[in-house]
């Protein structure tokens, strides 16, 4: 058994935790993904229906980047460890296809 004066020492997240360097890191990219196809959906030389149909990938992918940037990682754990007590049949199939998917993509590379 561990004692208190050799368990590790409990972290207190600050703001420049890594999960927080990694939301931000992928909210900039989701941001720059959604300048780049706006920039090009408003290119005078694209199709009006390309144009309608880039700005809307444009538009969601902006606020994918808010969603992203403004995430709580700790919420989003307990609600899958809720749902996965509730369903835990459907968590097990759900792991089981994902793991499928995962192995055929790694094996054909």
């Amino acid at each position: 058994m561990i004692s208190d004066s050799q368990a590790a020492p409990a972290r207190v997240p600050t703001e420049g935790t890594t999960a927080d360097k990694l939301k931000n890191a992928v909210a900039d990219q989701l941001k720059n993904a959604a300048a780049s196809i706006g920039e090009k959906a408003a290119s005078p030389q694209a199709p009006a229906q390309l144009a309608q149909y880039g700005q809307r990938a444009a538009d969601w992918l902006d606020s994918s980047a808010e969603y992203v940037r403004n995430i709580d990682p700790k919420q989003v754990r307990m609600d899958v460890e809720d749902k996965v007590k509730k369903n835990p049949g459907r968590s097990l199939l759900i792991a089981g296809a994902a793991g499928l998917v995962l192995g055929i993509l790694f094996r054909r590379r």
